[in-house]
């Protein structure tokens, strides 16, 4: 039968039909519910801060976040073999969570922004797994109503599972609480979290490797949602966007200083913290390069769409107030806007 007849005969199953039943359905005939993923970067494609990290307690891959918890772990961008077949739908990429010495809490996990939008509801959570397990035997996942600063304390679901040495696609159901009666306020979050369980404060290492993360309404794990490069980078840049200088119109506004304006690809969550690194080298109309050293970054006027950006205090370098100039910075020099959960 071709897709479009039976898309044609699923219009008279739809009638009635749980929203549930109707995600099976569609999926079952090869047709998914655009925008259903609420995890972003869940195949793991974004990696504007870099692709290995050690012992960090911060972000990794794009809103993926690593807690070490008294533990200590390297993550690093793992790529599929081409044409392999353990993991479905061609993904490129995994994440590598090496645990060298375990403790309890020690976790990958993601904020999905606003704990009101899935107030009261069920959702699926769905990975494709391997790995080792903790010395306890298994590892917990967690959803996590987080009300925010100043807000109500936190409410969570956990469950256990245990993986093996081969891919194997893990699914679970999570029935979230009203937030009805509770004090939300600032950065609110449903946050996935995936550790080693809070009662196992065992040291012995283990590993977890996912692919194809997903979080979406319902009881029913429907196929993995793919975007494109872009559309998940400008997702990821709502919460953290990484640059060059290079291409930057500067204005001298002395011998040593010059202003300048940038823009942010996409409106982000809330006003960045900006974190500028001075410029080596800029161009005068193309003509003149002026090579810098030493200096001052600031920043002013920030809001969630732009940010005006000074650097000062150049140590060498004579500029030519009034005149513009494009900055042309060695590679590694970034300016960086971090309004993340």
């Amino acid at each position: 039968m071709s897709k479009a007849r039976n898309i044609a005969a699923l219009s008279t199953v739809e009638v009635g039909a749980t929203a549930d039943q109707t995600k099976a359905d569609l999926n079952a005939i090869g047709v998914s519910g655009g925008r259903k993923n609420l995890i972003i970067n869940g195949g793991f494609d974004v990696w504007q801060r870099g692709t290995s990290f050690a012992s960090v307690n911060g972000l990794t891959a794009d809103r993926w976040r690593i807690a070490e918890s008294g533990g200590s772990l390297t993550t690093t961008r793992e790529a599929f073999t081409q044409g392999q077949t353990e993991v479905p739908n061609n993904p490129t990429y995994y994440l590598k969570a090496s645990v060298t010495t375990g403790d309890n809490n020690c976790s990958v996990r993601q904020h999905i922004e606003d704990v009101t939008h899935t107030s009261g509801e069920t959702v699926t959570v769905s990975f494709w797994a391997k790995g080792t397990n903790p010395a306890g035997g298994s590892l917990e996942w967690t959803m996590m109503q987080r009300f925010g600063s100043g807000g109500s304390g936190n409410v969570s679901v956990t469950t256990s599972f245990t993986i093996t040495s081969s891919w194997v696609k893990y699914t679970h159901s999570f029935s979230l609480a009203s937030v009805s009666g509770k004090t939300i306020g600032a950065g609110s979050s449903l946050e996935l979290l995936i550790n080693q369980p809070a009662g196992d404060t065992s040291t012995t290492a283990w590993e977890l490797n996912m692919a194809n993360v997903q979080v979406e309404k319902g009881s029913v794990a429907t196929d993995f949602e793919h975007r494109s490069y872009g559309e998940e980078l400008a997702l990821c840049q709502r919460y953290y966007w990484k640059d060059t200088h290079n291409g930057m119109v500067l204005t001298a506004t002395a011998a040593n200083r010059v202003i300048g304006c940038i823009y942010f690809p996409v409106t982000m969550r809330t006003t960045p913290t900006i974190v500028a690194e001075v410029p080596t080298r800029i161009t005068q109309f193309s003509v003149v390069d002026k090579v810098l050293a030493g200096g001052l970054a600031e920043t002013s006027q920030i809001t969630p769409n732009r940010a005006d950006v000074m650097f000062s205090s150049f140590s060498s370098g004579s500029l030519d107030v009034d005149n513009s100039y494009i900055s042309n910075t060695a590679s590694g020099k970034y300016i960086t806007a971090n309004a993340e959960l």
